[in-house]
């Protein structure tokens, strides 16, 4: 252990006893809010906090008063920061709060039911919204609708000489024998709603991902020079390899070409632009005015005007959302607020200002929404929750 990390467990333990000074609290709050200690803040958690019983008292409530005034107190003093950078890490987030109840004297198990602590430390109902989940809705070539959450697997649907079956994983399943002309094409449109995702295979095997608020339109069999697709929101695609047969996804007043390869496609109009994203392979992206070829890490991002730029970018970041996760990098508060307003099927309204700061880290896709607003909450953006709704305040 280092001379930083002695340090650390020092404060933890002079504050857990209740015998840290205000000019050791300070200092306890601020190298948890820095970060590069969390292997050190969890086990400590693993080992102390996390194993008080509920209601269980740590403090006299003269120093709970003391102790949550000298916290709310260091927090007040970022209030003139234009920007924030918060870190959405668990175990300093964890362990801030788990500091905030100790001062309050409560011991609060957040998976008992739907109460929260205030910022003045009051018990509280709130409304809360659960995660969303696989929901879509297929429309068939005569207009006829199959909400794909509420089939079991198996048979679902057969257009031409296309099969279409659930599989016991809940993804949507092609199966087409034969090639036909152009004009002999039946089109499927699947839908997400707010709040949904869905994964189909398409009649070559190629898989597609649907993100929320999206929808994807396609020929139950492919032609047999060329497979086109039309997305609307944001799917990940993985598709199958045919040199014989170029791959085309048309989106907004844009088009990428692919053989066989792995992208993503981010194209909801409330983002301002639209971007795709390269895992692997190659794919060349272009529009009425300008093309781009783009080399796996790299995003080609078309902007409002027509114009295209590329530039090297995480992928997870792109393709995180497929994989379970919300990926934010220096992202506003609008960012965030558009990507849970879609997911969790709720409506955002500001009151005033937006707030001018800044988060960056990876959440669970699982959560229920309260656990976000609350990480928020605690990073300085006043927000709260009536029933499908989150409110910003100054």
């Amino acid at each position: 252990m280092n001379n930083s990390e002695s340090r650390l467990q020092y404060l933890i333990d002079r504050y857990y006893h209740g015998a840290a000074s205000e000019t050791e609290k300070e200092e306890l709050m601020s190298l948890v809010r820095e970060g590069g200690h969390d292997a050190l803040l969890e086990q400590y958690m693993k080992d102390n906090w996390l194993h008080v019983s509920e209601g269980e008292i740590l403090f006299s409530q003269e120093k709970s008063s003391a102790i949550l005034h000298s916290i709310l107190g260091s927090a007040g003093q970022k209030k003139a920061e234009k920007t924030t950078i918060l870190r959405l890490n668990w175990v300093r987030y964890a362990a801030a709060a788990v500091l905030v109840l100790a001062g309050l004297g409560i011991w609060y198990n957040a998976q008992k039911g739907g109460n929260k602590l205030n910022i003045f430390g009051q018990l509280t109902e709130v409304a809360d919204v659960k995660p969303g989940g696989n929901k879509a809705l297929l429309t068939l070539s005569d207009g006829s609708a199959i909400a794909l959450d509420e089939v079991g697997s198996g048979f679902v649907a057969r257009q031409g000489d296309a099969e279409i079956s659930k599989s016991q994983e809940g993804i949507l399943i092609y199966n087409a024998k034969n090639n036909v002309s152009s004009s002999e094409l039946t089109i499927n449109k699947i839908t997400t709603p707010k709040g949904g995702q869905y994964q189909v295979q398409l009649p070559d095997g190629s898989k597609v991902w649907l993100n929320a608020n999206s929808s994807i339109r396609f020929p139950s069999v492919f032609a047999a020079n060329e497979r086109n697709v039309e997305i609307t929101g944001e799917a990940y695609f993985e598709v199958a390899k045919n040199k014989d047969k170029p791959f085309k996804v048309k989106f907004n007043q844009s088009e990428v070409l692919v053989l066989g390869t792995s992208f993503n496609i981010m194209a909801y109009p409330e983002e301002g632009a639209s971007k795709t994203t390269l895992v692997e392979g190659s794919v060349s992206i272009k529009n009425v005015d300008q093309n781009a070829k783009l080399k796996p890490g790299q995003q080609a991002a078309v902007l409002s005007s027509g114009q295209i730029k590329t530039k090297f970018t995480p992928v997870e970041e792109a393709v995180a959302w497929k994989n379970g996760e919300f990926y934010f990098q220096d992202a506003s508060v609008e960012e965030v607020m558009r990507q849970l307003s879609r997911w969790y099927n709720v409506e955002v309204t500001y009151k005033g200002q937006i707030p001018l700061k800044q988060f960056s880290g990876r959440i669970s896709r699982k959560v229920n929404l309260s656990e976000i607003t609350g990480m928020l909450q605690f990073a300085g953006v006043n927000c709260r929750m009536e029933e499908k709704e989150i409110i910003i305040e100054p």
